[in-house]
């Protein structure tokens, strides 16, 4: 099984030009079995091109390229309108089999922060076992505030501990473990990334180690490839994006990696991460 999680930015480019045909050849060149997506506007229409007035939403529209299967969770309604919900904004999976159940969560509201949210799908595998994907993007400004989401999304992953399943996306957080061998560029990172700010104030970095704590397994740091980046536009390289693996399914990981694309030609801000996962007892 390959999984994917990729944050859209919003089915815009970095460059703000339409994006969703670029989205779906990415993914179409990942080979993704299971897709999670962030920041995706649904059930948005426009497009570029002569189909720009389909009246097929963009997530329809890439689920239908790459013959898979979709579900939308909401996380709030953008913008705020009386033409409300026709682009509320969240999170979303794509999954080559069924998806047979699936609620949308939300996170704790943390006043004056956007309203974030945590999609629970239940997909229905070839060998009839059931694997649950949840697909989350945490607040982008503080630590704090992603600890009281992290609170709120672990209220909903625990009823799965004891099952394999896998929890990604945009987290907005960094894992000490991708600094422990480069001070200066977290330092730099720091300086130049706002949204960094806390982390070297006391009780920064603490979602990442939290997670692991709780007995997630980061796939990235199992396979031991730190100083990945997945959020482009960072002074140095900078992951934020991850896909955590519940303990029994951890020893099934083959492998990790962040999609490469043409510099300067990147469908989103953010680079695609794909872990291969084996057969699980």
């Amino acid at each position: 099984m390959r999984i994917v999680t990729f944050n859209i930015h919003g089915w815009r480019t970095a460059d703000d030009e339409p994006n969703w045909q670029q989205v779906a050849a990415v993914l179409r060149a990942t080979g993704a079995d299971v897709i999670g997506l962030n920041e995706v506007y649904h059930p948005l229409r426009e497009a570029e091109g002569a189909d720009s007035h389909s009246p097929t939403p963009l997530l329809e529209r890439v689920a239908d390229a790459l013959g898979m299967y979709s579900i939308f969770g909401p996380c709030l309604r953008w913008p705020a309108t009386d033409e409300m919900p026709e682009k509320s904004y969240g999170n979303a999976l794509l999954s080559r089999w069924p998806i047979i159940a699936s609620a949308a969560h939300h996170l704790t509201p943390v006043p004056e922060k956007e309203q974030r949210g945590l999609l629970e799908g239940r997909i229905l595998l070839p060998d009839g076992r059931n694997f649950t994907v949840y697909v989350t993007h945490l607040d982008h400004t503080d630590e704090a505030t992603r600890l009281i989401q992290l609170r709120a999304l672990r209220s909903w992953t625990v009823r799965d501990r004891n099952r394999p399943h896998v929890l990604l996306g945009d987290f907005n957080a960094i894992s000490p473990w991708d600094f422990a061998h480069r001070p200066d560029d977290l330092l730099h990172l720091v300086e130049n990334h706002p949204p960094a700010g806390p982390l070297l104030e006391e009780g920064g970095m603490q979602v990442i180690p939290q997670l692991e704590k709780a007995g997630y397994v980061d796939a990235m740091r199992a396979v031991d490839q730190p100083g990945q980046g997945t959020f482009i536009r960072a002074a140095v390289p900078l992951r934020i994006d991850y896909i955590f693996l519940s303990q029994s399914l951890a020893p099934s990981l083959r492998s990790v990696q962040v999609w490469q694309e043409e510099p300067g030609q990147e469908a989103s801000d953010h680079r695609p991460v794909i872990a291969e996962i084996g057969d699980w007892g």
